[in-house]
Order: C-alpha cells, then sequence, then structure tokens
C-alpha cells in the first residue's frame, strides 16, 4: 500500500498537470501554506549533522574515496559521515544507488560535464571489501558492470521501472537516492525501497532543499510511525534517513 505521503504529493502533482505558469505559481502558493500548516503538527526537528555523526576513521576513508572517484558526495556534502555510521564495513552488504551521476545535459539532474558516473558506485565498493554494489540511473549510456558492482536502468517518475529494478536486487543494507531530488520521484523510491530492506537497512534520500522541508517533515512524521526517522542538515542540504529497525 502507498504511503500517506505519496498518496499526498501524488495527489498534487496529479491537480497540477496542464496547468498554466501562472495559475500554477497562485495555487503553488496556497499548496505551501497547506503544507506549513500540516508541518506545525508534526514537531520534527530538523537536526544538525553536528549533533548526530561523528569524524572517525572509517569516515574519513570513505571521504577519501569519494573525493578520489570524483564524487562530491564527501567534499561537498560530507554524505560519507551518514555511510560510515550507518554501515559496518566488514560486514556482507549489499548497497543500492539511485542517481549514478549521469554527465548527459540532456538528462534530467545531469551533474553536468564534471560529473564522473559510477564514482560512489567505487567508492562503496572499495571502503567494503565484502559489499555487493548496485547503482540505476535514467541514462542508460552510463551503466556498466565491474567487479562487485552491476547497474541498471531506473526512471523514477515510472514505478513500473522500480518493479523491475527491484526484481534483480537481494535485500539491502542501503538506499541512496540521489536521483531526481523531487518529492514524487523520491516517494516512489521509498515505496520501492522499504520492503527490501534487510533488518537494521536505510534509505537516504539525499540533497533536500529548503523549499520542501514541510513535505519531508509531514512524510516523515507519517513514516516514524513504522520507521525511525531522522531529518538532518548536512554541510549542504539535507537529508531525511528512514531506518527499519524491524524485520519487514
Amino acid at each position: 500500500m502507498n504511503t500517506l505521503p505519496e498518496k499526498i504529493t501524488s495527489r498534487l502533482y496529479k491537480m497540477t498537470s496542464g496547468v498554466s505558469a501562472n495559475d500554477l505559481r497562485f495555487h503553488y502558493v496556497e499548496l505551501s501554506s497547506a503544507f506549513a500548516a500540516l508541518d506545525q503538527q508534526t514537531h520534527v526537528a530538523l537536526l544538525d549533522w553536528t549533533d548526530v555523526f561523528a569524524d572517525t576513521q572509517d569516515s574519513r576513508e570513505l571521504g577519501n574515496l569519494f573525493n578520489q572517484y570524483g564524487s562530491d558526495k564527501a567534499a561537498k556534502h560530507n554524505y560519507h559521515l551518514i555511510y560510515a555510521a550507518l554501515l559496518s564495513r566488514d560486514a556482507p552488504l549489499n548497497i543500492l544507488e539511485i542517481g549514478m551521476g549521469t554527465n548527459n545535459p540532456s538528462v534530467s539532474s545531469s551533474m553536468g560535464g564534471t560529473g564522473h558516473p559510477g564514482a560512489a558506485e567505487r567508492a562503496l565498493r572499495d571502503w567494503a571489501p565484502k559489499a555487493n554494489v548496485y547503482g540505476a540511473d535514467i541514462d542508460k549510456d552510463i551503466l556498466f558492470t565491474e567487479e562487485r558492482i552491476q547497474t541498471f536502468f531506473v526512471d523514477q517518475t515510472k514505478p513500473g521501472t522500480l518493479r523491475d529494478l527491484a526484481a534483480h536486487l537481494p535485500k539491502l543494507d542501503l538506499v541512496i537516492d540521489d536521483g531526481l531530488h523531487f518529492p514524487r520521484a523520491n516517494m516512489h523510491t521509498i515505496n520501492f525501497a522499504l520492503p527490501l530492506l534487510r533488518e537494521g537497512g536505510a534509505v537516504v534520500v539525499e540533497d533536500i532543499v529548503p523549499q520542501f522541508y514541510p513535505i519531508w517533515r509531514v512524510a516523515a512524521s507519517v513514516l516514524s510511525r513504522q520507521y525511525e526517522c531522522k531529518f538532518v542538515k548536512m554541510k549542504s542540504e539535507a537529508v531525511l534517513i528512514i531506518k527499519a529497525s524491524a524485520p519487514q
């Protein structure tokens, strides 16, 4: 069954489909006000990363690998602190990242000419010697297979492609959403990912900007009924961490 936040955002996007730009700007104020009102009732705090994550030898080694392969996860965002805290690097892990960093400017959420597709996959593979790492992206031209890395096509706006992806995956310890960075696409990914998590596994939605904070606080409030959720402001954008603390 779809989560309540997914139903909310799906309905909102359907309502705005075909609406003129001027009308959409008018209605956006109303929609933002509605979420702001709901947000006031959630009491979901935006935590500061310095109160949540520690700088450790494991996190520094992961950060160095992200930098080495050309990922911005450490230098720009300090997300290496999150993944080092969530994962036991010597365990037999299964990790998935959606959004591999396409450098094709015509593709949504492209990183541009400076992008290094697959950088995070390679960094995580090298950091965790027993891990199998999976990647997925809408840009078929950047898909590849290497030692302990497999990658697949996915379009986060089309849940059917996420269901197809699930058929190729084992139970997962970590799902990173670094794809379209838009709530409806993110929530499609959450719905796909949560049933695939192992006990203690987590979904991390990266790069949440202030414009979408109210939506994500409402989503976190709903998801917290079943999962452990943390909404954390990192060095640049915020992240939502959804952790499965009980068997699914």
